[in-house]
């Protein structure tokens, strides 16, 4: 087994952080260039994915404004269209919450993508009149909310939604709460794109592998990412937490249905983080290399870069076999769901343990699931 060749990593780790505590790790273990890699990163993969998200946050409160202001049909299949494009732009930068990426203690992807939505609690906020996206609990605002506004219960036509809009109770209520959600959700991008405009020379700058340092917050929100995506897009709606009983109400996009969707844009993302893929396509240097360039694992299974490389391909593959509305794939072919979950819990050791423990980072969030 490969975990069993890897039980000499965490010594090695403490071996590295004390040779080098106050350098690049590159400086001590390989002829590695670190500043190259955060460079690429940040130039070609977190900011212009950024940019890219706040465009699509702006152009969804602009259309959720000419929704409100005019409540019709075509207006709401235009509005949704922006929002599913939006929620995808949203996936490709899930994992780079870190820095700018933090507010008031919180990642910015939990206040803007907690799911599911308690559609109850919306209801009763929209009847009371408490609609300021910016105080109300992250459960009801965000992605998931809107997910609920706008396309409501299986069987809701569009006509009844954009009713409730325009002629039903509490309609002037609902229009106002559905644009301060697109207006949060705006801010946050916003917040991210200027913050990075700041935080990009901290970050390139920052050597050395400890607390706080670029390479510490890459490894350490690449597995949280990845545990997001197996945890709550996939292991919670498996029914896993709940004694194999499916729960397909629990999944990312219950009510607009495109779960699978989102969760392959992600899988992507964290894809192309892990090989140092742009947002152009342009191969460049990422922790793919730096394993490689520490020839980790060389002696034992073969080299760990390859293994992740390799994991992540059959990740994708079993993916590729999600269907939408996934909330539906759940019940009438779960072991397809299942095998994406799978090969996902493979991944985590590889990258948890073995890729922290060879770039001497140490993991500092706690997922409490077993892994």
């Amino acid at each position: 087994m490969r975990v069993s060749s890897y039980l000499l990593l965490p010594i090695l780790a403490m071996v590295m952080l004390v040779a080098g505590c106050d350098s690049d790790v590159d400086d001590v273990n390989c002829d590695f260039d670190a500043q190259a890699m955060r460079t690429n990163y940040a130039d070609k993969l977190i900011v212009p994915a950024l940019e890219e998200w706040h465009v699509s946050t702006q152009l969804l409160e602009a259309m959720t404004t000419s929704f409100i202001n005019n409540p019709n049909e075509e207006n709401l299949v235009e509005l949704k269209i922006v929002f599913v494009a939006s929620y995808r732009s949203l996936q490709k930068v899930s994992v780079f919450a870190f820095g700018p990426g933090v507010i008031g203690g919180a990642a910015f992807r939990d206040i803007v993508n907690t799911f599911p939505t308690n559609a109850n609690l919306i209801n009763s906020y929209v009847a009371a009149g408490t609609v300021n996206a910016a105080v109300n609990p992250n459960s009801i605002v965000g992605y998931p909310a809107m997910d609920y506004l706008l396309f409501r219960e299986a069987g809701t036509s569009s006509q009844q939604v954009v009713s409730s809009f325009s002629t039903g109770a509490d309609a002037a209520n609902r229009r106002a709460y559905l644009l301060s959600i697109a207006h949060r959700i705006n801010s946050i991008a916003e917040q991210q794109t200027e913050g990075w405009g700041a935080y990009r020379s901290t970050f390139v700058n920052s050597t050395g592998s400890g607390e706080g340092s670029t390479l510490e917050q890459l490894v350490n929100q690449f597995n949280r990412d990845l545990e997001n995506l197996k945890n709550f897009k996939l292991k919670i709606p498996l029914g896993k937490f709940n004694g194999g009983v499916v729960m397909p109400e629990q999944v990312e996009a219950y009510y607009s249905g495109i779960s699978a969707e989102l969760g392959r844009e992600q899988l992507n993302a964290l894809r192309n983080m892990y090989l140092g893929v742009g947002t152009d396509g342009a191969d460049g240097l990422g922790l793919d290399d730096y394993l490689e360039c520490l020839k980790a694992g060389a002696d034992s299974d073969g080299l760990l870069s390859e293994a992740i490389r390799d994991q992540l391909q059959s990740i994708v593959d079993a993916f590729d076999l999600l269907q939408d509305p996934m909330s539906e794939q759940l019940v009438s072919n779960k072991p397809v769901v299942d095998d994406a979950h799978t090969q996902l819990q493979m991944l985590v050791p590889l990258t948890k343990r073995e890729m922290s423990g060879a770039l001497g980072v140490q993991i500092s969030y706690q997922s409490n699931d077993g892994d």
